[in-house]
């Protein structure tokens, strides 16, 4: 049984070696009109196919790579810009809040002036929007 199968294995590679012997004629025509026989060795030209499916392969490669390299431009170009338009976004809210924060702190000393001028006690806590009532605590029913 092995020696069947390397005689089959021998026969195979004889086979593609019997293929590959010879010679191809290629006739060319001229525009004169003559004609020209050029004798070519199948092994050159299967050399030639091999480099020629290597060169495609290669070629192809490269051009996706490159058309791979010039999407990765395009969104990095587009996420630099988005990142530029949050950033400015973001300083716009902070110069608001800042805004925000010293308008708060503006009402808070007229409050105190009210309550100066209007007699109330000026070191009590402000009620208003604390949710708190003034006197004593009341309890809310509790559910069973």
């Amino acid at each position: 049984m092995g020696s069947r199968t390397r005689g089959s294995r021998g026969a195979g590679l004889t086979r593609w070696t019997r293929a590959v012997d010879g010679a191809v004629t290629i006739v060319a025509f001229t525009e004169s009109g003559r004609m020209r026989r050029v004798r070519v060795s199948k092994r050159l030209l299967l050399v030639a196919l091999l480099l020629l499916v290597v060169l495609l392969v290669g070629s192809t490669t490269s051009v996706l790579g490159l058309f791979r390299g010039q999407v990765d431009l395009a969104r990095m170009t587009y996420l630099e810009r988005e990142n530029r338009s949050l950033a400015s976004l973001l300083e716009g809210q902070a110069e608001q809040l800042s805004r925000l924060k010293l308008e708060v702190a503006r009402l808070k000393e007229f409050e105190q002036s009210l309550r100066v001028v209007s007699g109330m006690d000026a070191q009590a806590d402000p009620m208003v929007g604390t949710g708190q009532t003034r006197g004593t605590k009341r309890e809310l029913p509790r559910k069973r």
